[in-house]
């Protein structure tokens, strides 16, 4: 959080500066290239479940993604004065586990649920985003800022628990669980990003920056055997640096 609000701060106090120097967008084209990370944490739950032994065993898995590696790349084209639109593209992944509780029906006696727990290991969530953006740009010789916003195209995917294998000896009173069973789920759903890009700039043609973005998507992901749809958020706070190039 302090690291967030540093970068925020800073670019607020280069943004003055520039201004104070320079209201014009110097450059005809703006491209960027980063490496990150998206920030944000997004915790979401499943239940499934599906006839055993004449009843209904029933999964319920809690997930907890974290942050992950981010990679960005984009460019602002000027249109008029310092307005502009442009395209960035990112791409975050990472790894997770999830917990997994559930209950399956005794084999010999009716209402007698076998509780279980454990732990689903390596599910993977990706994003792929494409930024588009309208911007307003101020620069100088030595410094410019990007403040951005609008749509973002999300591909989100993400592995849910679909099912799960347990353990059980006689007299069956008891089950353990082994192992999870997982399917890919992928959805495409529209959100919005808005952000900000400070450069510094080595030569006229030649710099680096730091980004920072903020974006969001609300999906809605289809499990086989749940009652609904595993509602997913998408995107979040994105923190990261590169190369700029200016034409």
């Amino acid at each position: 959080m302090r690291a967030r609000i540093s970068i925020a701060a800073a670019a607020v106090v280069l943004a003055i500066d520039v201004h104070a120097a320079s209201a014009q967008w110097l450059d005809k084209l703006r491209v960027s290239i980063n490496v990150g990370s998206q920030l944000s944490s997004t915790t979401f739950t499943s239940t499934t479940s599906f006839p055993v032994n004449a009843e209904t065993s029933t999964i319920n898995t809690s997930y907890t993604v974290s942050s992950g590696q981010l990679f960005d790349g984009g460019f602002l084209y000027r249109l008029s004065g310092n307005f502009g639109d442009g395209v960035a593209v990112s791409s975050y992944s990472e790894r997770h586990n999830a917990a997994v509780s559930g209950s399956s029906p005794h084999p010999f006696f009716f209402n007698t649920p076998r509780a279980f727990t454990g732990t689903a290991a390596g599910l993977q969530r990706s994003e792929l985003a494409a930024h588009i953006q309208a911007a307003y740009v101020m620069s100088s010789n030595r410094y410019d800022v990007a403040i951005s916003g609008g749509p973002t195209i999300f591909r989100v995917g993400q592995d849910l628990v679909s099912n799960v294998t347990l353990v059980e000896t006689y007299p069956y009173d008891t089950v353990t669980f082994s192992s999870a069973t997982t399917v890919r789920a992928d959805k495409t759903k529209l959100g919005f990003n808005v952000g900000v890009d400070v450069g510094f700039k080595f030569s006229s043609n030649l710099g680096v920056g730091g980004l920072l973005r903020f974006s969001r998507a609300t999906a809605s992901l289809p499990l086989a055997g749940s009652a609904t749809d595993v509602n997913i958020d998408a995107g979040g706070v994105q923190v990261a640096g590169g190369v700029r190039f200016y034409f």
